[in-house]
């Protein structure tokens, strides 16, 4: 449904998407965004093998995407403040054009590949707020739980789409062609994100000196330890299954087969945490604490079976945890939901920074067994820290519970 309102600087009509057409785009702008370091990942075998590098580089250039990420994403928040949400993710959906085209076509170098990381990572630290903040406005309170759930499943369809290019792709005309059908799928969101228009003609301003700000940058914390398990799951899960003995074609597969479960994990998880509002930060807890076991278990999978069970912990539990957090932040920020996601953010691109670089020097060093082995023990530190963090934000609010 579109509705029509008034444009705050002409007094024109302006064309206002309704919730659906809301979630949808915040979603693709998502997926777009995390794309590029996601078919990184999964291409890695054919790419390392035609570029000529080792895992350590590999992990270097995933990092600088969550460098980049992090370093844009606090003030990507503001931006959105600024311009509204329109105009950020049609902003970041050209970005993502250019990332996209530019790796598949200009991609003949590790130095080249890297730079065009770091453009989608810029992009990814605009889009999530200006994600966040459209489902905050268009989507109603009884269903932006699992609404959240959906827009965050938005990482494993990327891993999905990143699995399913091994074979289908990857293994047949080339690496380069994922990323070329990727550009073309990012182009048409240039225009449809203008039709996000704002709910109202007044325009939001952020009243950021009023936000929970020791508490938001505990979770911060809390979220970038996390994120260390998925940020090193999207570069190193295909090259971890090979290293065991599993061929590409196996190892893409079961990625793929664990995104999907991982957006299902994700929308039930976001519909829960809707029905049950006070669980949000037990229910991440236990999501920490469970995906840690399937992160130990990545390293010590000798067969197929084992592989399958470790992926199901990791996917359901360990990497479906960013749907609520989000919805936490936004839901208790409502005076500045931007710049509150924008800080939080910070954190998960920090850890996203991190974590690919100690994995990839932890495999060379010792091995992967080792590296999942420390991803594992970061998960359950995030999940006492997300504990401590979620509290301070909960008096912060003035309803403990």
């Amino acid at each position: 449904m579109i509705e029509q309102t008034s444009s705050p600087s002409t007094g024109a009509p302006e064309r206002v998407v309704g919730p659906v057409a809301a979630l949808v785009v915040a979603t693709v702008s998502i997926a777009l965004a995390a794309l590029p370091v996601f078919l990184l990942g999964a291409l890695a075998v054919f790419i390392r093998a035609e570029l000529g590098f080792g895992e350590a580089a590999l992990g270097v250039s995933a990092s600088l995407y969550y460098l980049t990420s992090a370093l844009s994403s606090v003030p990507g928040g503001r931006l959105t403040t600024r311009v509204g949400v329109r105009n950020s993710i049609a902003l970041a959906a050209v970005g993502s054009t250019v990332a996209l085209f530019g790796v598949a076509v200009l991609g003949r170098s590790w130095l080249v590949l890297t730079g065009f990381m770091m453009v989608a990572g810029a992009v990814n630290g605009v889009a999530l707020p200006a994600s966040n903040v459209a489902l905050a406005r268009r989507v109603p309170a009884r269903h932006q739980g699992v609404s959240f759930g959906l827009k965050q499943s938005a990482g494993p369809i990327a891993t999905l789409l990143a699995g399913a290019s091994v074979p289908a792709l990857g293994a047949t005309v080339g690496w380069r062609w994922a990323f070329v059908l990727a550009g073309l799928i990012a182009l048409p969101l240039v225009f449809v994100g203008r039709g996000l228009g704002r709910r109202s003609g007044k325009a939001t301003k952020a009243r950021s000196g009023r936000l929970p700000t020791a508490a938001l940058v505990a979770l911060a914390v809390a979220a970038a330890l996390a994120v260390v398990g998925g940020s090193s799951l999207a570069a190193f899960y295909v090259e971890s299954a090979v290293a065991s003995g599993r061929s590409p074609a196996v190892a893409g597969t079961l990625l793929a087969g664990g995104s999907v479960l991982g957006i299902g994990a994700r929308i039930a998880w976001g519909w829960l945490s809707g029905v049950r509002h006070a669980w949000h930060v037990s229910m991440i807890v236990w999501m920490l604490v469970i995906g840690s076991l399937g992160f130990a278990a990545l390293g010590r999978a000798g067969s197929v079976s084992s592989l399958a069970i470790a992926t199901v912990l990791v996917f359901g539990f360990g990497w479906a945890w960013p749907g609520i957090f989000n919805f936490a932040i936004v839901s208790r920020t409502p005076e500045a939901p931007a710049v509150a996601s924008g800080i939080v953010a910070t954190g998960t691109y920090a850890g996203g920074t991190v974590g690919p670089v100690m994995f990839g020097a932890l495999v060379e060093w010792r091995s992967y067994e080792v590296a999942w082995l420390a991803v594992a023990g970061s998960m359950l530190a995030a999940a006492v820290l997300m504990r401590t963090g979620g509290r301070m934000l909960e008096r912060s609010r003035g309803h403990v519970r």
